[in-house]
């Protein structure tokens, strides 16, 4: 937007907290002397420190030609010739009006409403629209300084003004034209001071939050979005050192907008405050959890058993390959369970493949509440066949817990009829890797473990099953 665009939309005048002193910096007037204050404490613009103000100073005492001064009321007592002809007056017609008179109302309400809530602050990249007599309109930029007297009260400012831009009703129409593109733009944008309150704001914006442009001009947007003030103040400190502020996302009424922060300049560079860019991103990131949730899922189904829920065999592998390296470095033993379905095949034919999945959903179930301390992992390793892997926990304690696997199995009371329990029953088969044994190097890979539990698992089976067996630490096979 060019910068007669943007004066149509706000004005940018100096944000200072007062904390005045008067400095030895006179103007003579009619006799008296007025005495020009600085503002030295927390100064809108990063360069206006005191040395910031003192240039400012500078520029209007050097300037003349430029020169304009006001009242406290904002009716002009002076103005340069080369002012009076950017404005087609006579100063006649100038001195003693406001400076609201030669505006549209419009304009002049807004100008007015902006300088009222500054008062007594010097400010810098103001920029007005002011009515030729011939129709035409001129946008000028202005910098001023108040001037108070001895007691401190405000009297008036004083300050130099030029043309941004001078342009008749058909040159215009391009202006006009973009301020419709802001206010009618789909993104929410909006023009926010040193200070902190609306300059301005588009259509999309305002409805946001239920209101009106006109409504958020002037008012703080921290009333509207509790702890904006903090990142206004971060923003502006990164934009006053040359650095870009990163996009960030702000969730509003369940809604999240991605907000993009720019510097907005006057015509001598300064950072005057933020024009900001809200795009509703609610159904990006709606598709962006739907997207990750998704993934969770599949990374699940990728490790786990479509139908009982326990980890599948590749996550067994896996997981055994990690705790078997990790009892060898801390030198802990790690037992495995190999538990199988007794008769599983007899209890299909006899009741059915739909019973049959219930039945190993039951048995799944039933282990994880045996087996449910921290780090141990339950898995279906293959039709009726599942396996524990129990890190910490030496042969005495695996086959305690293989006992209240099969007791646990047995208060279940799972009709058999093929079976000559009666019920269901399970076999398991126990293997334990002890790296304090003598024969550990016989089992320190997960295959070997895998191998030495699946021929306990064989003992058990030929032992008449519903039964529990183990590898000793001697390589011997024997039941609990």
């Amino acid at each position: 937007m060019d910068r007669a665009a943007a004066g149509q939309l706000s004005l940018w005048p100096s944000s200072l907290h007062a904390v005045r002193e008067r400095v030895p910096c006179e103007q003579k007037r009619g006799g008296s002397v007025t005495k020009l204050s600085h503002i030295t404490r927390r100064p809108m613009f990063p360069v206006q420190t005191k040395e910031a103000l003192d240039r400012l100073q500078e520029l209007i005492r050097t300037h003349p030609e430029w020169r304009w001064q006001v009242d406290k009321n904002y009716r002009y007592t002076d103005l340069a010739q080369s002012l009076l002809y950017l404005l087609g007056r006579q100063r006649d017609d100038v001195l003693g009006k406001q400076v609201f008179h030669f505006m549209a109302p419009e304009e002049a309400a807004r100008v007015s409403r902006l300088l009222h809530a500054k008062s007594g602050w010097p400010y810098s990249g103001a920029i007005s629209h002011h009515l030729r007599p011939d129709g035409t309109t001129v946008a000028v930029e202005s910098c001023a300084m108040p001037m108070h007297d001895d007691s401190g009260q405000l009297l008036g400012y004083y300050g130099i003004a030029h043309a941004v831009a001078h342009f008749d009703p058909m040159e215009s129409e391009s202006v006009y034209r973009m301020k419709a593109i802001y206010d009618t733009a789909p993104a929410a944008l909006c023009l926010i001071g040193r200070d902190g309150r609306y300059l301005a704001a588009n259509a999309a914006y305002a409805s946001i939050y239920g209101l009106s442009s006109e409504a958020l001009v002037g008012r703080k947007m921290e009333e509207l979005q509790p702890g904006a003030s903090d990142f206004i103040r971060k923003d502006l400190k990164c934009l006053d050192a040359g650095v870009d502020v990163p996009a960030h996302e702000i969730v509003h009424h369940s809604k999240v907008y991605q907000v993009s922060v720019k510097p907005l300049l006057n015509l001598m560079g300064q950072v005057t405050g933020i024009t900001t860019a809200l795009m509703d991103i609610t159904e990006r990131k709606r598709a962006e959890q739907e997207l990750a949730e998704t993934n969770r899922r599949l990374e699940h189904y990728a490790m786990h058993d479509y139908l009982t829920g326990l980890a599948n065999r590749r996550h067994v592998d896996n997981v055994l390959v990690e705790e078997v390296g990790r009892a060898l470095r801390v030198r802990h033993p790690l037992s495995l369970l190999m538990v199988d379905v007794d008769f599983f095949k007899r209890y299909n034919d006899r009741y059915g493949h739909l019973l049959g999945d219930e039945c190993l959903r039951t048995v799944a179930a039933q282990l994880k509440s045996v087996l449910h301390r921290h780090g141990d992992l339950v898995g279906r390793y293959g039709g009726e066949e599942f396996v524990a892997i129990l890190p910490g926990t030496d042969a005495v304690g695996a086959l305690k817990i293989a006992e209240s696997v099969l007791a646990a199995t047995a208060d279940l009371n799972t009709p058999h009829e093929e079976s000559e329990y009666g019920r269901i029953t399970l076999s398991i088969g126990v293997a334990t890797l002890d790296p304090l044994s003598s024969s550990w190097h016989m089992l320190a890979n997960a295959r070997a473990l895998l191998y030495v539990a699946d021929q306990a698992l064989y003992a058990a089976k030929l032992a008449g099953r519903n039964t529990v067996y183990s590898h000793s630490s001697e390589g011997e096979l024997f039941n609990a």
